[in-house]
């Protein structure tokens, strides 16, 4: 291709499959250092470039995929992605064969990755090697622009946070209930982090105010609740200087991980070795009942064993021997 490439990103619809799909789009930012990137797809992902270390000078969100444009890498196995790259006229149109879409890409591969057992991160890196693109890259690494730490602490200080002293947490998952550590379990660990002088803060979505509410229920001191208070942008922010993350298999756990944060997460329904966070520095704990993995949304089993089985002493171990090297 030539220097003058235009390249199409469409990356995945869910926060936590961009940051899956990292290693696989630096790829392709790496392998054309000089064309330009146009990354179209969700509306939020304008907030999330910036932490998603792509190192390209041309890298810009799009409105609608350019026409005629050199190649289009579709991350989205959806028929819709490949509809709007068929109809952009894309010369390269590269995806995975998937609900009948073949006929619309020029480049329609077969995984060789079977996602019942293996990581998503192997899954976007084999679309681009089945293409023969090198992929230099097999794990997450993120970034965290200065500014936007800068910006993080001021948000911290105006809601009463120490800065240097304080966790995420991120209580909810919008795939499902299935997910979701217990809040009562969460407010116990909460509430002896805040004992030991951690203020917390709370992340998610407006919907799911109520339980970040209830794992904050036994917290004596600082905290902060900014379920739905916050942006993306302001998300990612907090995370980014957090001393720790704690939270279930959900999008801002990839995010912290990948960022390097200190992460403890609890699994349950779903199996860490397909979608486990990539970082050094993660405490992961999987105690699986006879149901495990379900992967579905919502728990049928009562009791929500899986979940259950993980102790809030488990927790509260693993997240104080994280937090010693952040002291």
């Amino acid at each position: 291709m030539s220097k003058t490439t235009q390249i199409v990103l469409m990356p995945p619809n869910w926060l936590g499959d961009v940051i899956l799909a990292q290693p696989a789009l630096r790829a392709i930012t790496h392998a054309y250092p000089e064309a330009k990137m146009s990354v179209f797809g969700r509306p939020w992902l304008p907030e999330l470039l910036p932490f998603l270390n792509l190192n390209h000078e041309h890298v810009q969100y799009v409105d609608d995929i350019p026409k005629r444009s050199d190649a289009v890498f579709l991350f989205p196995n959806s028929l819709r992605s490949a509809l709007q790259a068929f109809k952009s006229r894309g010369k390269q149109r590269i995806g995975y064969r998937r609900e009948g879409r073949g006929v619309f890409l020029t480049h329609a591969y077969t995984s060789r990755i079977d996602l019942i057992h293996e990581h998503h991160r192997g899954y976007y890196l084999d679309m681009l090697r089945q293409y023969g693109l090198a992929t230099l890259f097999d794990e997450v690494e993120l970034v965290a622009p200065k500014a936007a730490q800068q910006q993080a602490i001021q948000l911290l200080e105006e809601n009463g946070i120490q800065p240097e002293r304080f966790v995420c947490v991120a209580p909810g998952a919008q795939f499902g209930g299935a997910k979701r550590y217990p809040a009562e379990s969460y407010a116990e660990v909460l509430a002896k982090l805040s004992d030991d002088g951690w203020d917390v803060v709370t992340l998610g979505t407006p919907a799911e105010r109520d339980i970040a509410a209830r794992c904050l229920s036994k917290v004596q001191g600082k905290s902060w609740n900014a379920a739905g208070e916050t942006s993306l942008s302001q998300a990612l922010q907090l995370v980014s200087v957090a001393k720790l993350m704690l939270c279930n298999d959900s999008g801002l756990m990839h995010v912290a991980a990948g960022l390097g944060i200190p992460t403890v997460t609890m699994f349950g329904a779903t199996d860490p070795a397909r979608t486990s966070p990539s970082g050094k520095r993660v405490g992961l704990l999987y105690k699986p009942a006879d149901c495990s993995p379900c992967l579905k949304r919502e728990c049928e089993v009562e009791g929500h064993p899986c979940m259950r089985n993980i102790s809030p002493q488990d927790v509260l171990h693993t997240c104080e021997e994280l937090l010693k090297s952040a002291v």
